[in-house]
């Protein structure tokens, strides 16, 4: 089966950050591909849910058979036949308004957004709708010869592919992070590291700074920030009221604000640090 390169999409992301100002308002707007695409959907269908439910959760199959949908009308692909999740023009709504509201792109925006460059137009071919489909939605990485699948797995190669998604783990933390101090909108990245380490900031933390961010109309990391920074400056006499949900987070939400500042102030010492910081 004919499969998308990964260096065709870092190809169609070089060329779209070439002409970026051309194609996006801002110097600060995060890129999102697969995983952080699935995980916003997660997160606005929980959102969805909260609003008709009352619980800010969802269930893995509705996320994925979403999910699939999601990448075929996006792409404009035929979804006819195609089960769909009640409530999914509401879950869409609140998708493009994630991403918009943390200043991000998700890979099909990049893919549409890079169509309209005449300069691209001979790169971009090369990615058909069907094609970047199963990149999204990792079919790219099949396994080509079935019989490989029956080959037992020793305990060194066993060894060798925990320590590769330990590794992996640990990039996307890091890249987590940078992209937090870059993008302070980002509530993906939040929710990658708000409790990396471990903060005491479990799915009650993120629900509820998640609630006040809507409330407020602003990003969770700018709610989180000023919500310290009233206490910071409040003194010992200050407390929050006793109906402020995020109350009973004020340990951990000091410990990770006090975090980034920190990092903040590393990258502040160091000459040039976008380049520095290159993976």
């Amino acid at each position: 089966m004919a499969v998308l390169n990964q260096k065709s999409v870092l190809d169609m992301i070089k060329e779209f950050r070439k002409n970026w100002h051309a194609l996006c308002n801002s110097e600060r707007t995060t890129l999102c591909g697969a995983d952080s695409m699935l995980l916003a959907l997660q997160l606005s269908m929980a959102e969805n849910n909260k609003q008709h439910n009352g619980e800010f959760t969802v269930s893995l199959s509705d996320v994925l058979l979403t999910w699939k949908y999601l990448l075929h009308e996006k792409l404009n692909l035929p979804v006819e036949n195609m089960d769909v999740i009640d409530h999914y023009e509401d879950i869409r709504k609140i998708y493009d308004d994630f991403l918009k509201n943390s200043n991000m792109l998700d890979l099909i925006d990049v893919y549409k957004k890079c169509r309209t460059l005449t300069s691209n137009c001979e790169n971009n071919n090369r990615i058909s709708p069907t094609q970047l489909l199963d990149f999204l939605s990792g079919t790219q990485y099949a396994v080509g010869d079935e019989t490989d699948l029956h080959i037992p797995i020793s305990p060194t190669s066993k060894y060798t592919q925990d320590n590769e998604k330990v590794q992996w783990l640990a990039r996307k933390i890091i890249f987590s992070y940078l992209n937090l101090l870059v993008n302070s909108k980002n509530d993906l990245a939040v929710a990658h590291i708000l409790n990396i380490p471990d903060r005491g900031l479990g799915r009650e933390a993120f629900t509820d700074l998640k609630h006040a961010a809507r409330e407020k109309q602003m990003s969770i990391f700018l709610v989180a920030t000023s919500f310290i920074r009233t206490i910071e400056l409040g003194g010992k006499g200050y407390a929050p009221p006793p109906s402020d949900p995020l109350r009973t987070h004020v340990k951990g939400l000091s410990n990770f604000i006090s975090f980034i500042d920190k990092l903040d102030e590393i990258l502040g010492e160091i000459p040039n640090p976008s380049q520095n910081l290159m993976p």
